[in-house]
C-alpha cells in the first residue's frame, strides 16, 4: 500500500487536519466522553464510503442497531437504503466479561464473525462502536489488551479495510482510551471533547496522533447539524481570543 492512498472521513476540514485523510487499510481511534459525537463521526465516515458505492460494516458493541439507525435518521441519514442495496451491513456483537479469558486466546473467532458478514465481499470501511464495551469491568487487563491487539492486527491483515474504533472515556479523565492501550495500536487518534465557556458548552476536536502524516495540532470547535453531521469551525484559541477582546 502506498502511503499516498487516502480515505476521506466525509468531513472536509477533518481530512485537512489529518494531513489529507486516513491511510487506507489502517485503524483509527475516535475517543472522548459520552455524548460528544463519536458515533456521529463514525457514521459520517461510513456514509462517505456508502455514497461512493463502497461496502461497509458497522459493529455495535453497546446500543441496538435499530436505535443507532433511527438516531441517524434524525440527521437525515437513511442507512436502510444502503442495507437494501447490499452495501451496508450492520451487526450487533455482545461479549460478556466472563467470556474474555476464553476469547482472549481465540480472538480469531471475532474476526471470523466479521468475515462471515463480509461473505467474500470487498469491505472498504468498518466501524466498531464502542470498542471499550468489549470488556467493561474486566479485572485482567492484560487479557483485554491482547484481545484488542490480536483483533486489530487480524482485521488489518485479513480484511484490509480502513477501520474506525470509538472509545468512551470517563468524564474528566485525561486518558485517551479506556484501557490505555488502544491509542498505541491505532495509526491515528481523534479526540472529541467539551469545554465550558461563558456559560455554555463548546464541543471540541483535535488530532492527537497521526502516523506518516503532518497533522494539524490545533484544537477546533465544532457543531452537529442535520445532513452535514459534524461541522468543524474556528480554532478554540481564536474564539477565546475574541472573547478576551470583547471584554
Amino acid at each position: 500500500m502506498e502511503l499516498s492512498e487516502r480515505v476521506s472521513t466525509g468531513i472536509p476540514k477533518l481530512d485537512k487536519m489529518l494531513g489529507g485523510g486516513l491511510l487506507r487499510g489502517r485503524t483509527y481511534l475516535v475517543t472522548g466522553e459520552t455524548g460528544v459525537g463519536k458515533t456521529i463521526l463514525s457514521l459520517r465516515f461510513l456514509l462517505e464510503g456508502l455514497r461512493n458505492g463502497e461496502q461497509c460494516i458497522y459493529v455495535s458493541l453497546d446500543e441496538r442497531i435499530d436505535g443507532v439507525l433511527r438516531g441517524a435518521l434524525s440527521l437525515g441519514w437513511n442507512f436502510w437504503d444502503y442495507i437494501d442495496q447490499r452495501l451496508f451491513f450492520p451487526f450487533e456483537f455482545r461479549l460478556f466479561t466472563s467470556d474474555l479469558k476464553r476469547f482472549g486466546k481465540e480472538s480469531k473467532a471475532f474476526v471470523d464473525a466479521i468475515e462471515k458478514i463480509a461473505h467474500g465481499r470487498q469491505i472498504s470501511r468498518i466501524v466498531f462502536d464502542p470498542i471499550s464495551a468489549l470488556a467493561i469491568g474486566a479485572r485482567e487487563e492484560f487479557i483485554v489488551r491482547e484481545y484488542l491487539r490480536e483483533i486489530i492486527n487480524m482485521m488489518e491483515e485479513r480484511l484490509g479495510a480502513t477501520t474506525m474504533l470509538t472509545c468512551d472515556i470517563p468524564t474528566g479523565s485525561n486518558r485517551l482510551s479506556r484501557f490505555g492501550f488502544e491509542e498505541f495500536l491505532s495509526s491515528g487518534v481523534i479526540v472529541l471533547g467539551i469545554v465550558r465557556f461563558r456559560g455554555k458548552l463548546l464541543k471540541t476536536i483535535y488530532v492527537r496522533k497521526m502516523r506518516w502524516s503532518k497533522a494539524d495540532p490545533a484544537i477546533y470547535t465544532f457543531e452537529i447539524r442535520p445532513i452535514e453531521g459534524i461541522v468543524i469551525k474556528e480554532p478554540l484559541s481564536e474564539q477565546l481570543d475574541k472573547s478576551f477582546i470583547e471584554l
